[in-house]
């Protein structure tokens, strides 16, 4: 409404309107997406505001059948081209206490191990991989420091967990 009586006062006052303002486009400015050469091929990430990210690179050949629960074996034949644009995978882990004999915790269980839940938060056995993600710009040779977090485990143990001295009482 604002806008059409700016028109019409401005015609009534005998000055020329001004042309209706151009609709927006809907144009995105798309970058190159970042491309990363290693040894094992290369590696295409994606570009955020002021980083790029490469997501879920795999260091070491997938742990499934007789690598399972065996030491990482080093990845050492060409990937060619990888896609790290995408979430990483989520290595397999509890997600519900299965020894609680309790109706939810059995129900949690189960919900969570079902193939499709599984599906849907990327949980997978093959995911021995690092992400990176770096400012944008960075060339070889840029001195950047190193932030690194290694995942501490999620194996469930019952026992003892006492600070310093020797645990005598085994029932905490």
């Amino acid at each position: 409404m604002k806008g059409i009586s700016a028109f019409v006062a401005a015609a009534l006052l005998g000055g020329a309107a001004a042309a209706p303002p151009e609709p927006p486009t809907n144009v995105i400015e798309k970058r190159a997406a970042p491309t990363v050469t290693i040894t094992t091929g290369s590696v295409v990430g994606s570009s955020r505001l002021v980083t790029e990210a490469f997501n879920g690179i795999p260091f070491a050949l997938p742990p499934v059948g007789n690598l399972r629960l065996r030491p990482p074996v080093k990845l050492t034949s060409s990937f060619g081209t990888y896609d790290a644009t995408g979430i990483a995978a989520a290595c397999p882990q509890f997600l519900a206490d299965s020894d609680d004999s309790g109706f939810l915790s059995q129900v949690l269980t189960t919900v969570t191990n079902l193939p499709l839940f599984q599906k849907a938060l990327k949980i997978s056995e093959d995911c021995l991989s690092v992400s990176v993600i770096r400012p944008i710009g960075t060339k070889a040779g840029d001195k950047l420091p190193v932030l690194y977090w290694i995942f501490g485990g999620g194996f469930e143990v019952s026992g003892c967990f006492c600070s310093m001295a020797p645990c005598q009482d085994r029932s905490h």
